[in-house]
């Protein structure tokens, strides 16, 4: 609960566990054919990633509902356990399937793992940023639940993309690609235009729209990049 401006108390986000919730089933259909119908095909590392990804979006299905019902003991325990084990497993798969992926190239496109790679680097560095952001302003709601918005916000594009691809107009990779991060722009942009209409804007969602930007437009520029390219034939090699 807080108090807004005309001094009555309001829940903070009421729908927020209905969106993550959606946020999953998008993930979950948007992977359906890459994943779910390949399970005996892909990794071990694969299934990791997934499940950790998932119990992630799943924490924060629970955290808004166990803040709405007074339970802040029990929001607390989820929390830290979040951050000390799901975050950096999290980043450590992130970084893990990164590496797969450039190694396995000839699977791929010419040139899509550098553009993937470099979506996934800022969405790795994204993530680090506003956890740390978050825990940093625990005590400010505020800005402590947009800072937990942005860690699905940035990290659903690939999971947009996919889901896309099941409508027959987006029938190639940079079409479905940008607009799903056209998509996140958008919804951004709404709930920058959302804290406008309430008086205050907040520094979350104006960080998040600006990397939202940088990954839809670099992800268009960075195959011409040759020190990008030598970077990420550096990483595979490692």
């Amino acid at each position: 609960m807080y108090s807004n401006p005309s001094g009555k108390s309001a829940v903070l986000y009421p729908y927020a566990a209905y969106y993550f919730a959606l946020a999953l089933i998008v993930t979950w259909i948007g992977f359906s054919q890459s994943y779910f119908a390949r399970l005996t095909q892909v990794s071990i590392y694969h299934h990791l990633h997934g499940a950790i990804a998932g119990a992630w979006i799943l924490v924060l299905i629970i955290q808004p509902i166990l803040y709405q019902k007074g339970k802040l003991n029990l929001h607390r325990k989820i929390g830290k356990l979040a951050g000390y084990i799901l975050l950096p497993l999290l980043i450590l798969g992130g970084l893990k399937m990164i590496h797969a992926m450039l190694n396995t190239a000839a699977a791929y496109p010419p040139g899509v793992v550098n553009r993937l790679a470099y979506l996934d680097f800022i969405a790795v560095i994204s993530l680090i940023y506003f956890v740390f952001q978050a825990i940093s302003k625990a005590k400010q709601l505020q800005l402590h639940a947009r800072n937990m918005s942005m860690t699905v916000l940035l990290m659903l594009p690939p999971a947009i993309a996919r889901l896309l691809f099941l409508i027959p107009w987006f029938n190639n990779f940079d079409k479905a690609l940008n607009v799903a991060y056209g998509i996140i722009v958008v919804i951004l942009g709404m709930l920058l235009y959302d804290d406008h209409k309430k008086g205050k804007i907040y520094p979350t969602y104006l960080i998040g729209i600006v990397l939202a930007i940088i990954m839809l437009v670099g992800q268009n520029l960075v195959g011409d990049w040759q020190w990008w390219v030598n970077w990420m034939a550096a990483y595979a090699g490692l």
